[in-house]
């Protein structure tokens, strides 16, 4: 394996090891929860201050998230499935 191989797999080995963190971690910063939601952490202000994200502000200037907060925002908005849409069509007919 080359230097520049290992370099990649030890790259690789590392954001896998922080996302493995983030999923156990109950408490998020702006530059985690950004990680986690797979998103630049101006987009996450831009969020925070249109007030369409949950977050907390506990000494007035650091911001932080609950992770569960952070997955019922990516669950939101569901697009059922076409067999989901048959299926309830088929269960009002009844």
């Amino acid at each position: 394996m080359s230097n520049l191989q290992i370099e990649e797999k030890l790259f690789s080995i590392e954001n896998s090891i922080q996302k493995l963190s983030l999923a156990v971690k109950p408490i998020l910063s702006v530059e985690e929860a950004a990680v986690f939601l797979n998103m630049k952490p101006s987009y996450l202000y831009k969020l925070t201050s249109d007030k369409r994200i949950t977050f907390f502000k506990p000494l007035g200037k650091l911001i932080y998230f609950k992770r569960v907060d952070l997955e019922a925002f990516l669950l939101r908005n569901e697009s059922p499935s076409v067999s989901e849409q048959e299926s309830n069509e088929n269960h009002w007919k009844k």
